[in-house]
Protein backbone atom coordinates (compact mmCIF):
# COMPACT_ATOMS: atom_id res chain seq x y z
CA UNK A 1 0.00 0.00 0.00
CA UNK A 2 1.29 3.75 -1.33
CA UNK A 3 0.14 6.74 0.93
CA UNK A 4 -0.24 9.54 -1.87
CA UNK A 5 1.69 12.82 -1.53
CA UNK A 6 3.95 11.47 1.26
CA UNK A 7 7.71 10.09 1.67
CA UNK A 8 8.77 7.00 3.43
CA UNK A 9 10.94 7.16 5.88
CA UNK A 10 12.83 3.78 6.95
CA UNK A 11 11.76 2.75 10.61
CA UNK A 12 15.68 2.37 11.89
CA UNK A 13 16.15 6.13 11.55
CA UNK A 14 13.56 6.98 14.05
CA UNK A 15 14.28 4.17 16.27
CA UNK A 16 18.09 4.53 15.93
CA UNK A 17 19.43 7.40 14.74
CA UNK A 18 16.73 10.42 15.81
CA UNK A 19 17.92 10.77 19.68
CA UNK A 20 21.90 10.95 18.18
CA UNK A 21 21.91 12.75 15.66
CA UNK A 22 22.36 16.63 15.46
CA UNK A 23 19.03 18.91 14.28
CA UNK A 24 20.79 19.49 11.29
CA UNK A 25 21.81 16.29 10.45
CA UNK A 26 18.69 14.99 11.16
CA UNK A 27 16.81 17.81 8.52
CA UNK A 28 19.47 17.39 5.74
CA UNK A 29 18.93 13.40 5.94
CA UNK A 30 15.38 14.20 5.59
CA UNK A 31 16.04 16.30 2.54
CA UNK A 32 17.59 13.32 1.29
CA UNK A 33 15.34 11.25 2.05
CA UNK A 34 12.20 13.63 0.17
CA UNK A 35 14.40 13.89 -3.37
CA UNK A 36 14.53 10.29 -3.52
CA UNK A 37 12.22 7.99 -1.38
CA UNK A 38 9.41 10.86 -2.04
CA UNK A 39 9.28 10.42 -5.78
CA UNK A 40 8.04 7.12 -7.42
CA UNK A 41 7.09 6.46 -11.07
CA UNK A 42 3.89 4.96 -12.48
CA UNK A 43 5.37 1.76 -11.32
CA UNK A 44 6.06 2.85 -8.00
CA UNK A 45 9.49 2.90 -7.87
CA UNK A 46 11.72 4.98 -5.70
CA UNK A 47 14.90 6.57 -7.05
CA UNK A 48 18.03 5.91 -5.44
CA UNK A 49 20.15 8.82 -5.93
CA UNK A 50 19.10 12.46 -6.97
CA UNK A 51 21.60 15.73 -7.79
CA UNK A 52 20.92 17.79 -4.99
CA UNK A 53 22.67 22.03 -5.21
CA UNK A 54 23.95 22.63 -1.99
CA UNK A 55 21.25 25.61 -2.90
CA UNK A 56 18.51 23.32 -2.55
CA UNK A 57 19.88 22.53 1.04
CA UNK A 58 19.30 25.91 1.76
CA UNK A 59 15.73 25.25 1.68
CA UNK A 60 15.76 23.31 4.90
CA UNK A 61 17.10 26.72 6.92
CA UNK A 62 20.12 26.25 7.79
CA UNK A 63 23.50 27.70 6.41
CA UNK A 64 26.22 26.06 4.21
CA UNK A 65 28.62 25.56 6.54
CA UNK A 66 25.93 23.60 8.61
CA UNK A 67 24.91 21.78 5.21
CA UNK A 68 28.61 20.53 4.28
CA UNK A 69 29.02 19.58 8.59
CA UNK A 70 25.73 17.36 8.31
CA UNK A 71 26.94 15.83 4.87
CA UNK A 72 30.10 14.51 6.77
CA UNK A 73 28.21 13.29 10.22
CA UNK A 74 25.67 11.24 8.22
CA UNK A 75 28.53 10.06 5.72
CA UNK A 76 30.53 8.79 9.23
CA UNK A 77 27.54 6.97 10.16
CA UNK A 78 26.62 5.31 7.37
CA UNK A 79 23.73 6.90 6.28
CA UNK A 80 23.56 8.13 2.99
CA UNK A 81 25.60 7.85 -0.10
CA UNK A 82 27.31 10.87 -2.12
CA UNK A 83 28.51 10.11 -5.51
CA UNK A 84 29.15 12.24 -8.93
CA UNK A 85 27.65 11.63 -12.53
CA UNK A 86 29.30 8.31 -13.21
CA UNK A 87 29.34 6.76 -9.48
CA UNK A 88 32.57 7.51 -7.89
CA UNK A 89 32.48 7.59 -3.92
CA UNK A 90 32.17 11.62 -3.05
CA UNK A 91 33.11 10.24 0.57
CA UNK A 92 35.69 12.92 1.03
CA UNK A 93 34.64 16.64 0.77
CA UNK A 94 37.72 17.67 -1.03
CA UNK A 95 36.27 15.45 -3.82
CA UNK A 96 32.99 16.93 -3.19
CA UNK A 97 34.30 20.33 -3.58
CA UNK A 98 35.90 19.80 -6.86
CA UNK A 99 32.30 17.56 -8.22
CA UNK A 100 30.73 19.28 -10.85
CA UNK A 101 26.91 17.38 -9.69
CA UNK A 102 26.76 15.56 -6.63
CA UNK A 103 24.48 12.58 -6.13
CA UNK A 104 22.94 11.93 -2.62
CA UNK A 105 21.07 8.86 -1.66
CA UNK A 106 20.37 6.98 0.96
CA UNK A 107 22.48 4.26 2.21
CA UNK A 108 21.78 0.29 1.45
CA UNK A 109 22.21 -0.47 4.98
CA UNK A 110 19.08 1.51 6.11
CA UNK A 111 17.36 0.71 3.04
CA UNK A 112 17.83 -3.02 3.08
CA UNK A 113 14.33 -3.92 5.39
CA UNK A 114 12.68 -1.15 3.56
CA UNK A 115 10.60 -1.78 0.61
CA UNK A 116 12.37 -0.16 -2.28
CA UNK A 117 11.56 -2.82 -4.79
CA UNK A 118 8.13 -3.04 -6.85
CA UNK A 119 5.85 -4.51 -4.01
CA UNK A 120 4.63 -6.74 -7.66
CA UNK A 121 7.53 -7.84 -8.82
CA UNK A 122 10.29 -7.56 -6.39
CA UNK A 123 12.40 -6.26 -9.35
CA UNK A 124 14.92 -3.34 -8.44
CA UNK A 125 14.68 -0.13 -8.69
CA UNK A 126 15.28 1.54 -12.61
CA UNK A 127 16.71 4.89 -12.35
CA UNK A 128 14.77 7.05 -15.12
CA UNK A 129 13.97 9.77 -13.30
CA UNK A 130 14.85 13.29 -13.71
CA UNK A 131 16.45 14.81 -10.71
CA UNK A 132 14.09 17.30 -8.70
CA UNK A 133 16.44 20.27 -9.58
CA UNK A 134 15.68 19.54 -13.49
CA UNK A 135 11.58 19.28 -13.20
CA UNK A 136 9.84 22.27 -14.02
CA UNK A 137 7.80 23.46 -10.93
CA UNK A 138 6.44 26.74 -12.73
CA UNK A 139 2.79 27.51 -11.84
CA UNK A 140 0.78 28.57 -14.48
CA UNK A 141 -2.25 31.51 -14.54
CA UNK A 142 -5.68 30.34 -15.35
CA UNK A 143 -5.34 32.67 -18.75
CA UNK A 144 -1.85 32.44 -19.14
CA UNK A 145 -0.68 29.99 -22.57
CA UNK A 146 1.36 26.73 -21.38
CA UNK A 147 2.69 23.91 -22.71
CA UNK A 148 0.70 21.05 -23.79
CA UNK A 149 2.71 18.51 -21.85
CA UNK A 150 2.51 20.94 -19.10
CA UNK A 151 -1.30 21.03 -19.68
CA UNK A 152 -1.79 17.45 -20.21
CA UNK A 153 0.27 16.42 -16.77
CA UNK A 154 -2.06 19.16 -15.34
CA UNK A 155 -5.28 17.22 -16.66
CA UNK A 156 -4.41 13.77 -15.81
CA UNK A 157 -3.24 14.89 -11.70
CA UNK A 158 -6.73 16.49 -12.06
CA UNK A 159 -8.47 13.19 -12.61
CA UNK A 160 -6.49 11.19 -10.36
CA UNK A 161 -7.50 13.49 -7.90
CA UNK A 162 -11.20 13.11 -8.92
CA UNK A 163 -10.58 9.17 -9.08
CA UNK A 164 -9.18 9.44 -5.59
CA UNK A 165 -12.61 11.04 -4.46
CA UNK A 166 -14.60 8.17 -6.03
CA UNK A 167 -12.58 5.55 -4.59
CA UNK A 168 -13.51 6.84 -1.18
CA UNK A 169 -17.48 7.27 -1.78
CA UNK A 170 -17.78 3.32 -1.64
Amino acid sequence: MSVRYSTPIPNEFFDKWMGLLPAVSIRVFLKIARNTLGWRDSNGWFKQKDWISHSQFGDIGVSSRSVTTAIDDLLNHNLIVVTDEIGNSLHDPKKRKKAHRIYYGIHPNITENFALNNEKTKEKTPQNFLSTKEIDKRKYKANERIPDHARLQQILMEEEKKQSQRDRWV
